[in-house]
């Protein structure tokens, strides 16, 4: 994972206000506390002076931790190739799953799809908490623009209003439900019904998809509540298909294939800067998190490239899980800093407790592993077992990649060493009887699992 996803300078501090505002809040418990006091105090008089002193100490506390904790914002781009960006280092090593929702389940969970069975028609059970419900507990504003995927859409198993991002721990939400949107009609490109909506009503509105969301998640920022932190989960549905250009462009720039592709992604970079640019304006780049990946392997039907990495979208290959992705805090992170640190999706949900210093309640039993000391240090740390896929899986232990049942293949596991030989192309299950062992006995028995819906990944 790289360090610093664009470099600019000139970074910022909170704002003016943010104390202020938390001095305010603790001056009103103070009052209240005060008035209770003047009229039942002679009663209780030292446990009353004790109860005021706890009270105000704590009130004290919570205030300078909600200032010291940083915003978060993840970016997220869709269906972008190893090969689309120019920044990548042979190095970098962030895993997602093959599609689009079943890397947004394990993002949202911090557990593998293994455990929580989520397809890309399925949407996610109500029994798993959320990254957004975590942090909204912890006083954070929570904001998500951009696809859910995730429920609550009529073309999900899991339809329901209780399924919605709204529903899930986010505050507000504009953008898709679904997987798919016409970027300039918003209509779904199956059905053509409208897929754009703003907290769970129809929202007809005219513009390019990138742009709009862009201008929500810069709305959001200027307009917060400055002595609270926030989460921005900023989803674009940039680069999936169908693919369009942004407006303006000429005819010749239109049309299926790698050019219209990279005048989307053209259009993406831009909306992803306006929003960071705004982080400047506001005084605030220094206390923020910034993470961006991409939520699946670049799609080869549409123009993408995942340059020598082995196949694409849709598979459990290198191609189709090994994706971009750069995190960013000024002074916190080493900037330029290239990590060969393993990590997948899943580890992302209890890295940001830690990052943020929330603690939950009761928190999850996660499948990925907090990696923040790693990064924060720039050293590397040893990871566990994890999975990738949900059809064909792909089990990782460093250097070792074991995959089950992968397409064109029956169920004959295929082994790698990922670090030695990252195109995948030689097979090495047959030298190493003993790791497809123990890797496939960390799979657990079914091969490949359940099976998809029918229909195209999306």
């Amino acid at each position: 994972m790289k360090g610093g996803y664009t470099a600019r300078s000139g970074w910022g501090r909170l704002p003016a206000g943010t104390k202020r505002h938390c001095d305010e809040n603790v001056g009103e418990i103070y009052r209240r506390i005060g008035s209770w006091l003047q009229e039942n105090g002679a009663a209780f008089p030292s446990a009353m002076k004790l109860l005021w002193l706890c009270t105000a100490l704590f009130s004290s506390a919570l205030c300078l931790q909600a200032e010291s904790r940083p915003n978060v914002i993840m970016i997220v781009s869709d269906d972008e190739g190893w090969g689309d960006i120019g920044w990548n280092n042979p190095e970098d090593r962030f895993y997602v799953n093959p599609i689009c929702s079943v890397t947004r389940a394990a993002l949202m969970t911090g557990m593998h799809t293994l455990r929580t069975g989520v397809e890309n028609f399925s949407g996610l059970d109500l029994k798993y908490q959320t990254l957004p419900q975590a942090l909204k507990d912890a006083g954070y504003q929570t904001w998500m623009c951009g696809k859910w995927h995730l429920g609550g859409d009529r073309e999900n198993r899991l339809s329901g209003p209780e399924y919605l991002p709204t529903a899930r721990g986010f505050d507000h939400h504009y953008g898709l439900l679904g997987g798919a949107v016409d970027y300039n009609t918003h209509m779904k490109p199956r059905t053509q019904e409208l897929d754009w909506w703003r907290n769970g009503k129809p929202a007809e509105e005219k513009g390019y998809s990138t742009d709009l969301l862009a201008n929500e998640a810069v709305g959001l920022i200027q307009k917060r509540d400055a002595g609270r932190p926030f989460f921005l989960y900023l989803a674009f549905n940039a680069i999936h298909g169908p693919i369009s250009a942004p407006p303006g462009l000429g005819e010749e720039q239109k049309g299926r294939g790698r050019p219209t592709l990279l005048q989307a992604m053209t259009a993406l970079d831009a909306a992803a800067g306006r929003v960071l640019d705004e982080l400047d304006h506001q005084g605030i780049r220094k206390n923020t998190l910034v993470i961006f990946f991409s939520d699946n392997g670049g799609d080869l039907t549409k123009g993408s490239t995942n340059l020598t990495l082995r196949e694409g979208k849709g598979t459990v290959f290198e191609g189709g899980i090994r994706v971009p992705a750069a995190i960013d805090w000024p002074d916190v992170l080493p900037s330029g800093k290239i990590s060969d640190q393993f990590l997948c999706v899943a580890d992302l949900f209890p890295t940001i407790l830690d990052a943020t210093g929330v603690k939950m309640g009761s928190a999850p039993n996660f499948d990925g592993k907090d990696v923040w000391p790693a990064l924060k240090s720039g050293q590397t740390t040893d990871h566990p077992v994890y999975f990738m896929g949900n059809k064909e899986v792909a089990v990782f232990h460093s250097p070792w990649k074991l995959i089950t049942s992968p397409r064109g293949q029956g169920s004959s596991p295929m082994l790698f060493d990922v670090v030695a030989d990252p195109s995948e192309k030689t097979d090495v299950a047959g030298q190493h009887p003993e790791i497809v062992q123990e890797l496939t006995e960390r799979r657990g028995p079914g091969g490949g699992g359940k099976k998809r819906p029918s229909g195209p990944p999306a």
